[in-house]
This record gives C-alpha cells, structure tokens and sequence, in this order.
C-alpha cells in the first residue's frame, strides 16, 4: 500500500479540541484508598487473583465515591485517563472512564517488550492483561475501553511480525477476534483457544500456570485457516440477519447492508449536505463509525453544518457561544466516531482501507460525487462509471456501506414546470442508477418540508414527508397527512 498523505481527521481534530488529562494526585489518592479498604482488596487479590506486585505496578486503586476500582492509563509514561470497574453487582455497565480523555491501549510498553520477543499477546479485558502480566507475559495488550475501542495505535503492531489474540472464549469474543486479526493482518494472527470451561486469560490462571499457557500459545490456530467460508458460515450469517438489520429514520425504506451502496440526488437547493449530515448524526448515534469525503465544500464548512444539526442551532447562535458552552460542545463530541478527509482521487482506496483498520469504518459519506469526477482528465460520464465501480467493489471488499450524494441534470429548456426527479435524472451514465442498491431523491418544494422519494430499493419503495428545519438544517418528524376518519 502506497503512504497516504492525506490526513484522516476525527471531529475533535476539526474542532481544534484537546484531551483532558487527570490529575496524578487523585491516583495516588485511590491508591492510598485502596489499602483502607479490605472489600476492594479482596477483590483485587482473592476475586481477580492479583498479588501485591501487579497490584502495585499497574497502580491500581480504590475510588469511594464510585464505588469501584480505578485503572490508571498511560501513554508513554504520562497519564491521559483512568478506568473504573465498579463492585456493586447491580452496576451496570460493570465500566466507566473519565470523561473527556483519550482513548489509548492498555499497557502500551507491552509493544516495545513484543518488538523485542517478534510476538505480542492481545487480551480483551485489563484484568486479563494484568493476570498474563503477573504469569511473565510482559509483551502484552489490551484496547482500551473494551475490544472494539480500535484506533491509530494499532499500526504500532506493523512492525510485529506475531500477533496472538486471546480474547473471550465465547461468541462475541471469537467474532472480535477475527475482525481485529482482519485489521492487524490475518496471516500473522493466532487465534490462542481456552479450555470449553474457562472464559477467558483471568480465569485461566486461576487454575492453570504460566507452563500451561505457554502450550496454548504453542498450539494456537493461524486466523488464515478462517478466510473460506463454508456452508455452515452462510448459514448462520442468514439466522443472524435480524441483528444486522439498519434501520435509519432519515432513509424511509431501505435497510442497507455493509456492502451497498445508495445514492441521493434531488433537486437544486433541496438540501442534500444538509440531508446527509442528519445521517451522519443519526449512524454515529448508533454507534456506526462514519467517514465523510466532503469534496464540494470541505471539511471546515461540513463539519460546521454537522454541529448545526447535532446541536440543533444556526450559525449566529454558534457565534454567541461563550468558553464554556464551547468546552460542552468539544467535550461531547470528542470521541464521535466521525472522520473527515479529502483525499487525492488516486488515494481513495488506500484510504479507506487505512480508515477501516484503524476507526473500523462501517459507511462513508461522498460528497458530492461530481466534485470528485470532475477533477479527472477522462471525460465525465465515464469518469463517474469508473468511480462507482470502484466504490462498489471496496464495499464488497471492506464491508462498507458507501452513501453518495450526486447531481441531476439541469432541465433542459425555460420554463420547465418543476416535477420530482426521476432515477433517469442523475447526472452521468446509466451506472448512477443501475450499479446502487438504491437511490434516493429529495424535493423541497415547501418551506419547512422535505420529501424523500426512494426510487430504487431491494425491498419497498415509496415516499414520505418530513418537518425540515431550514435555520439548523434539522430534519424532523415525518409530516403524516390526514386521513378521512379524522373529519369525521
């Protein structure tokens, strides 16, 4: 893969917003709490196995107020968060963090000890780390904040030639690992595989001793062995459909797939950034990491009208913010997984295959496709064919759902009575319409309102009306017409 040079910005970056960090004393002062507390330290020690060395070393504490133990975070050596993991059993979630700060793994010295050794261990839980830290495996890892909680530090595993994942030893686990040996590189994964009886690494060395998990480690399965599906992966990636089903408020109808690709036109001035940046916030508000290529006006001005719709405010009212309001604002958003970028148009594809790896993208936002096309010496139309083309096969690829937001034509002749635009409509070849799994086209014909026409769709099509608010671009509830009964 060629060096990107294009830079991948989260919306903390466009915000110019900055961490938080905590403050050392309050870990030295769990860490005095801990020792007055024997509940916590029989948690630690009886419950979790720790001994007073790990304990120790990893700086572990008791918080009162929580209730929970607290887990110090460092990198390089500087603290930038800390963890909790409270004890009241009705807890739940069992973990929080501070609020505000980075997200980093979890003993990153366990990268210079794997550089040393040619392999790293990779574990799910910090609790897990710390039991395979106490057994002598001092080249291991943990993302922080959970399994999924990927990030730029994962290309601090490039120069690794061995990496042995340890996750959970059940369902969600096994998935997790093989889509984090995906982004590391399945053909130097091991997937290391517990006893039927035992969870995971904590519980493992409560029984079992270094010795034992060394041979698992010696008879871990390579993750190339899982790159063929076969019949019974088919299946039951069909039994479990109804767990993957999208449903999106902003997309009446149409339940996209992680490899689809769906494209929204209309007519001139009806909105489509603005539409665009209402599913932006409505994919992040699910937890879908979003990557948006804002081609016609740039990172600065999208991401602008991004808050205007998370935020619900105008411009102007953005321009009275105080310090303070503004420190909200950056503190709320600074962990969106929202990215930005304007790649060269021959980076596309080694971007967004960084992107996936690192932020774990699941949809990309195009906009708008003209402004990329346009850009190329080719003529248009086949210029735009291509594109698509590529589009749809780094979806099926990297199972990524591409939104592209594109023009129609201009009406042809004056005085042109306005009408609904139509699939034929679109700007380009015929692939605008026949390569998509759907296309979607917005009209704005009254004050406040915005119709969303889906013309093409693997399942149901048809349209409906929603409330449009012009000054924060907010697009409301669905506007239900009344029916006969109600004049009854």
């Amino acid at each position: 893969m060629t060096e990107i040079q294009t830079k991948i910005q989260s919306i903390k970056d466009s915000l110019n917003g900055s961490f938080t960090k905590p403050n050392n004393d309050k870990v030295s002062g769990f860490c005095s709490s801990l020792l007055e507390t024997p509940k916590a330290l029989d948690y630690l020690k009886v419950t979790r196995g720790l001994s007073d060395e790990t304990i120790k070393y990893f700086r572990l504490g008791y918080d009162k107020d929580r209730d929970a133990i607290s887990i110090p975070v460092y990198k390089r050596g500087e603290l930038i968060n800390i963890r909790y993991r409270l004890l009241d059993p009705k807890d739940k979630p069992k973990y929080t963090q501070e609020k505000g700060c980075e997200v980093w793994l979890y003993n990153d010295e366990g990268i210079d000890k794997g550089r040393e050794k040619g392999g790293i261990l990779i574990v799910e839980g910090e609790f897990d780390l710390m039991s395979c830290w106490q057994a002598g495996f001092k080249n291991v890892v943990s993302p922080a904040s959970g399994k999924d909680s990927y990030g730029v530090w994962l290309e601090l595993l490039d120069t690794i030639p061995r990496v042995y994942i340890s996750y959970d030893n059940d369902k969600p686990g096994k998935k997790a690992g093989m889509e984090f040996a995906e982004r590391v590189g399945v053909d130097k994964s091991y997937e290391v595989i517990y006893p039927p009886d035992i969870k995971d690494a904590n519980e493992f060395f409560k029984t079992k001793t270094s010795e034992n998990y060394r041979e698992l480690i010696k008879q871990a399965r390579p993750y190339y062995k899982y790159t063929f599906a076969g019949v019974q992966d088919v299946i039951e990636s069909l039994r479990t459909k109804e767990e993957n089903i999208l449903k999106l408020k902003i997309l009446p109808f149409v339940e996209p797939e992680e490899d689809w690709m769906v494209i929204i036109s209309g007519t001139s001035n009806a909105g489509k950034t603005t539409w665009a940046m209402n599913l932006a916030n409505e994919l992040v508000n699910k937890g879908m990491p979003t990557l948006i290529l804002p081609f016609e006006r740039g990172t600065r001005t999208v991401g602008k009208r991004f808050l205007q719709v998370r935020y619900d405010k105008t411009q102007d009212e953005f321009g009275y913010f105080q310090e303070a309001e503004w420190e909200h604002l950056i503190q709320d958003t600074i962990n969106l997984p929202l990215y930005f970028s304007m790649p060269h148009r021959d980076e596309i594809k080694a971007l967004l295959t960084k992107a996936k790896r690192l932020f774990n993208i699941k949809s990309v936002i195009v906009d708008h496709l003209n402004y990329l096309v346009r850009k190329s010496d080719n003529n248009e139309n086949v210029e735009t064919s291509r594109t698509l083309q590529e589009f749809k096969a780094i979806a099926q690829e990297l199972g990524i759902i591409f939104f592209i937001v594109h023009h129609i034509k201009k009406p042809e002749g004056h005085g042109t009575i306005v009408r609904k635009p139509k699939m034929e409509d679109l700007k380009g070849s015929s692939s605008t319409y026949q390569d998509p799994e759907a296309v979607v086209m917005l009209s704005s014909n009254e004050t406040g309102k915005l119709e969303i026409d889906v013309v093409k769709n693997k399942g149901p099509m048809g349209s409906k009306t929603f409330n449009f608010k012009l000054s924060s671009g907010v697009v409301g509830e669905e506007i239900i017409a009344p029916s006969v009964d109600d004049f009854d």
